[in-house]
């Protein structure tokens, strides 16, 4: 870990406050809807902290919609003062928040979360939590994605997975302490990377909170797997612990199962980066492509 990396990562765990001379306003948003308690949690310590909090979030669930769209009509809604839901998708609401409901007063910062579930791995890419924060980078406003551990045998319990429950006011405290580490850079700095956004998932313990930080890669697994089982007459979709990835020593899925709070730096970026193309390219020839 560099030496910035291991100061940042002491500060977050020891404590911190962002203090009013760094505070920002924040676009908040998710993927569980508009009043659900991660998103409580986080709008309580986040403004606790100074900071200017606008929630813009879906109207209902939208757990593993990525950056799926909604054409047409949307109803935006003021639930209570600076509190908007949105008819659509996580991605549809960060739309919506820096077009209407912010116009002209573009955010510092988008926040996605607290999750139900951690997005870890290949995950990202079905995350509707992961999927607004990479909107937003899109549109060239930072963003960071939040995410608290789900244990998949809890489903059954009441109220339905207590341990994420409990975890919400430790992760949202924990939020508010790297928002603050961010915001205390050097006049003119980039909260982040130009074009990146940070995904943070931390986890549910049933005693006491995590004692690491690691800052990993992402996984080519994911903190879950997708299961399509037999049904009469249909396919049913269900989910399941992904084992390989957390046996993985370096990776966010690992590290993650190890009890570390993860942080992964993510860009949404398509191109092919350092994947070596010069054999497909000579098969892939413009001129043959062309040929008659």
């Amino acid at each position: 870990m560099h030496r910035k990396s291991c100061l940042l990562s002491m500060w977050l765990i020891l404590g911190g406050q962002a203090g009013a001379a760094h505070a920002l306003d924040i676009l908040l948003t998710n993927d569980d809807g508009w009043d659900s308690p991660g998103i409580e949690a986080l709008a309580t310590a986040l403004r606790a902290d100074g900071h200017d909090v606008t929630v813009v979030a879906p109207l209902t669930q939208q757990s593993g919609s990525g950056m799926k769209i909604t054409f047409g009509e949307l109803a935006l809604v003021e639930q209570r003062p600076g509190v908007w839901s949105l008819d659509g998708s996580p991605a549809d609401a960060i739309g919506a928040g820096l077009a209407h409901v912010l116009a002209g007063n573009e955010p510092d910062l988008v926040v996605s979360g607290a999750n139900f579930g951690q997005n870890l791995g290949s995950n990202v890419m079905l995350s509707g939590t992961v999927g607004a924060a990479m909107m937003a980078v899109l549109r060239g406003v930072p963003a960071i994605a939040v995410s608290v551990g789900l244990d998949l045998a809890e489903a059954g319990a009441e109220p339905r997975f207590p341990s994420t429950l409990a975890a919400f006011p430790g992760a949202a405290d924990f939020t508010a302490r790297l928002v603050g580490a961010l915001a205390a850079r050097p006049d003119g700095a980039a909260l982040l990377p130009p074009g990146t956004m940070l995904n943070v998932n931390y986890p549910a313990q049933a005693e006491g909170g995590p004692e690491r930080v690691a800052w990993v890669p992402a996984s080519d697994h994911g903190g879950f797997a997708m299961t399509y089982g037999a049904a009469e007459g249909a396919v049913l979709s269900g989910m399941a612990h992904d084992l390989a990835g957390q046996a993985e020593p370096d990776t966010d899925t690992g590290r993650f199962a190890a009890g570390a709070v993860t942080l992964s730096l993510l860009r949404p970026d398509w191109n092919h980066g350092e994947v070596p193309v010069v054999g497909l390219l000579e098969r892939l020839s413009t001129e043959q492509l062309l040929a008659p």
